[in-house]
């Protein structure tokens, strides 16, 4: 009789340890259904070697161990020179094309995305890449049948080609053509500033932008921007000149998501809220796959400058050996996919990809698209 009631004891405890860890955690879309570790343990998981309901029920999440790392670096010289040289055509381009002296002949033309230009009687022309004076050139000769020594005018009517990417915590975020030399306080006021509490208490707002994690994103590549320095002191030595395709992306102070990247089967984030762990927002994000390097998984926290990051055993968890590891909005948990050995390399390439997929996703969401990003999200390790 004492056996079958501390059966059922265990599986109360069970299912209330259960009810807790799903209460801490959603997910938008909100069809994610929570896991518990059993759903995504590797297959040699033991079962006799897991936690007794009671035992679980006493280990509560614990802080993280973390390590400091310092990836402190100088901004190029070249990034805060006023870009130079003649504007080249791009898809998408509207163009004010007309000959001169006849104003029948005015039109608006937009390149087409695959370079096209088709202007009047001019057969189609490739000028994706060219100055304005050279498609002037180009049109000009096109056109000389059918007029006598034709000067073709080509202007910009609207740049989009060369737009940025201005996301985040500012009142209108979205995509901005460059039309002129534009830096990054330029591209801030040009997304309606950052949001921020007019009481100006911002760790209560949580629409205020946490500017230690903002970051600034070119070919795939982080520019090593210090927003902090930037914004609050006014150091213009941090106020680079944004390019074509460049990611500007400042996150909020506290509605903070959770990202679960790397060797896991739906990477992305986790929307936060008090008290989730490392486990809970594993198994939200679909569980490691097979092959997942589950023994070296990345915990990782602070801006890209000076962050910290622990290494964590997540089999060890897992099976109850190691305790659950609480974790707070902004977190990165990094699942490697391959073996690795020099922790801050390996980090430094995980954070880039990590803030690639987080601009992604917010580009996404600007646009209004629903899901995920349709990214494959891998960083390789040595």
């Amino acid at each position: 009789m004492k056996s079958i009631i501390n059966l059922l004891f265990r599986s109360f405890a069970a299912m209330t340890l259960l009810v807790s860890f799903s209460a801490c955690v959603h997910l938008k879309p909100a069809d994610r259904e929570f896991k518990t570790s059993a759903h995504f343990a590797p297959e040699d998981f033991d079962e006799s070697e897991s936690l007794t309901a009671e035992d679980a029920l006493k280990q509560l999440p614990k802080e993280p161990d973390f390590e400091q790392l310092n990836f402190e670096k100088t901004i190029k010289a070249e990034y805060l020179r006023t870009p130079s040289g003649p504007y080249r055509v791009g898809p998408g381009d509207i163009l004010d094309i007309e000959v001169a002296e006849k104003e029948e002949t005015r039109a608006q033309t937009k390149v087409l995305p695959d370079g096209m230009l088709h202007y009047s009687v001019a057969d189609g022309v490739r000028v994706s890449g060219m100055t304005l004076k050279e498609v002037s050139d180009v049109l000009s000769k096109k056109l000389a049948d059918d007029y006598i020594n034709p000067v073709v005018t080509v202007n910009v009517s609207r740049a989009e080609s060369q737009r940025f990417w201005m996301l985040g915590q500012v009142s209108r975020p979205g995509a901005y053509p460059i039309q002129k030399p534009t830096t990054v306080i330029d591209a801030i006021s040009q997304g309606g500033g950052l949001l921020s509490n007019r009481d100006g208490i911002e760790i209560t707002n949580p629409e205020a932008a946490d500017l230690e994690r903002a970051i600034l994103i070119r070919n795939g590549d982080l520019i090593p921007v210090d927003f902090e320095a930037l914004i609050r002191e006014g150091d213009m030595s941090q106020n680079v000149y944004v390019k074509g395709g460049d990611y500007v992306f400042v996150p909020s102070l506290n509605a903070q998501s959770i990202y679960v990247l790397g060797d896991v089967s739906r990477p992305g984030p986790v929307f936060y809220e008090k008290g989730v762990s490392l486990l809970s927002s594993v198994a939200v994000a679909g569980g490691t796959r097979p092959d997942a390097i589950v023994t070296k998984v990345l915990i990782i926290r602070g801006g890209t400058h000076r962050p910290k990051v622990a290494v964590v055993d997540l089999r060890a968890v897992m099976r109850g050996k190691e305790p659950d590891l609480a974790l707070e909005g902004g977190d990165i948990v990094w699942v490697p996919e391959s073996p690795w050995t020099k922790l801050k390399e390996y980090t430094e390439s995980v954070l880039i990809t990590a803030a690639q997929a987080v601009a992604v996703q917010e580009g996404l969401g600007v646009l209004g698209t629903e899901g995920g990003t349709g990214i494959t999200i891998n960083a390789g390790g040595n």
